[in-house]
């Protein structure tokens, strides 16, 4: 997946103050969750726009986490098209201050966890994307939270959860632009 930096930079804001936040979060219970909180009730949003070519138009889905008292982002999942092999592709863009051998997970509800490599890093943020199965996509529409995990530079584990709400109707949505 190619994300060009003025898109990444159109859709995320973060920070030196997400660091101070992901740190602070860290030093506490390894279990406990972060408590970001989504952008809007219904978290997921559909965006569409132009491509380099003006012809085609190129929509994704996304939720974007904010922490609930600055309003820094934390988290951002984008979930768009994805030509070679057909299907979606999910794009975690990861706040700074994590541990980035140690990438980042994601997992639905109690399933099974599912690790992803950290591929690279800018001034917004570090960012990992993978591939999503036809399976991956149906759990992602039945479940209530798709939990995404890392390790902050203190090599404590920090998980955030993100609703699945709504999600099903974003990606129908997706899938009507092709």
């Amino acid at each position: 997946m190619n994300f060009n930096v003025r898109t990444r930079s159109r859709v995320l804001a973060g920070g030196l103050g997400v660091l101070l936040l992901l740190t602070d979060a860290a030093m506490g219970e390894d279990a406990k969750p972060a408590e970001p909180k989504p952008s809007a009730p219904n978290p997921w949003a559909v965006n569409c726009s132009s491509g380099s070519t003006g012809t085609d138009l190129q929509c994704q889905v996304s939720q974007n986490l904010t922490e609930a008292k600055t309003g820094q982002r934390v988290l951002t999942v984008t979930v768009r098209h994805q030509q070679n092999p057909a299907g979606f592709a999910m794009l975690l863009a990861l706040p700074h201050g994590l541990f980035l051998p140690s990438g980042a997970s994601y997992q639905i509800d109690g399933g099974k966890k599912a690790n992803v490599a950290i591929q690279t890093s800018d001034q917004n943020g570090a960012y990992a994307a993978v591939p999503l199965s036809a399976e991956l996509v149906k759990a992602m529409r039945s479940g209530t939270t798709l939990n995404i995990g890392m390790e902050s530079v203190t090599r404590k584990p920090v998980t955030i959860p993100v609703s699945l709400k709504g999600f099903g109707a974003a990606i129908d949505k997706l899938e009507a632009t092709k």
